[in-house]
């Protein structure tokens, strides 16, 4: 009996091995990517050898858009919509993200890379002065910016932003990222169900999840250069000084969902008590995305936000 249960287990293992190791391959061009997802919004810019995407929509005043790990433009497809008629929307792919090449440097260093990609396309997009939304990842990228440009960010809105404890946030969300056999078994692509589970965890209301839009994100994850980009970022040190924000002096906004299961909403607390000039609210339900969960609340937030500081 021990043997045949032993033989079944091999057997199974066997099975999620040639799965796992020799499933078709899933990576898609770049090229394909681009002609299924381009926007009439969409812009392509080369920076330091490498392609990069941005849409660039509506007028008035501007607000800069900056997605999380593993996120694209699309991530803000509802805000920006609900703002385009009122402002000048742009949203940004980092780079290795989305349909943004990640630029070859001899040593690759993100925060750098981010804040350099930034500096530059705020000064060939001519955005001397705008509002920044950032979220995760992007939160992090944009309170960083607005505390070393203060004379362009006129104000901030940090949506469930990384930028605490990031040992145990990258422990929970990327952590999976640093063993040698996922990077051997993602050379194939990032498998659909991957993404659906991101996508659960992300949201507070798992119903509300759009089907289009994970198989979006799981494109993007397979564009050719983009798993080996997110390896890269995810194995870097990433260790913001959180100590910078007591410099912030522009208004912010800080906006979380109470059931955030990434960058938990004791976090927005910390970020209020650092940033002096600022607002907290905090979405129930809502998860890791309140600009897709809760788009029509962040409208009305966002413009009370701006009524209240001008």
């Amino acid at each position: 009996m021990k043997k045949i249960i032993l033989f079944t287990i091999a057997g199974l293992f066997l099975a999620f091995v040639l799965v796992i190791y020799f499933r078709p391959k899933q990576i898609i061009a770049a090229s394909e990517v681009k002609a299924k997802y381009t926007l009439p919004s969409s812009h392509f810019i080369n920076w330091h050898g490498a392609e990069l995407h941005y849409t660039d929509e509506g007028n008035g005043f501007p607000v800069l858009m900056i997605h999380g790990f593993g996120g694209s433009h699309r991530n803000f497809n509802k805000i920006a919509e609900l703002l385009k008629d009122s402002f000048r929307v742009v949203r940004i792919d980092l780079p290795g993200f989305g349909m943004s090449d990640m630029p070859k440097e001899e040593k690759l260093n993100p925060p750098e890379i981010y804040r350099d990609y930034l500096k530059f396309i705020c000064d060939s997009l001519n955005l001397d002065s705008f509002y920044v939304m950032g979220n995760s990842m992007g939160g992090w990228v944009a309170w960083q910016m607005a505390v070393e440009s203060p004379q362009k960010v006129k104000g901030l809105v940090l949506l469930g932003s990384a930028g605490y404890e990031m040992d145990k946030i990258k422990a929970k969300a990327v952590s999976w990222l640093r063993y040698p056999f996922v990077v051997t078994a993602l050379e194939r692509g990032m498998p659909l169900a991957a993404s659906e589970d991101a996508g659960i965890r992300c949201w507070a209301n798992d119903s509300l999840i759009d089907p289009v839009e994970v198989q979006a994100n799981n494109d993007f994850w397979n564009r050719e250069g983009n798993i080996q980009a997110a390896f890269e970022v995810a194995n870097f040190d990433l260790i913001p000084d959180t100590a910078a924000l007591l410099k912030l002096s522009c208004p912010t906004l800080i906006v979380w969902g109470k059931e955030d299961e990434i960058v938990p909403s004791y976090h927005a607390e910390k970020f209020h008590r650092d940033i002096k000039n600022s607002t907290m609210i905090i979405y129930d339900p809502c998860g890791h995305v309140p600009q897709v969960e809760k788009a029509d609340e962040l409208k009305k937030d966002f413009l009370k936000f701006i009524d209240n500081n001008n």
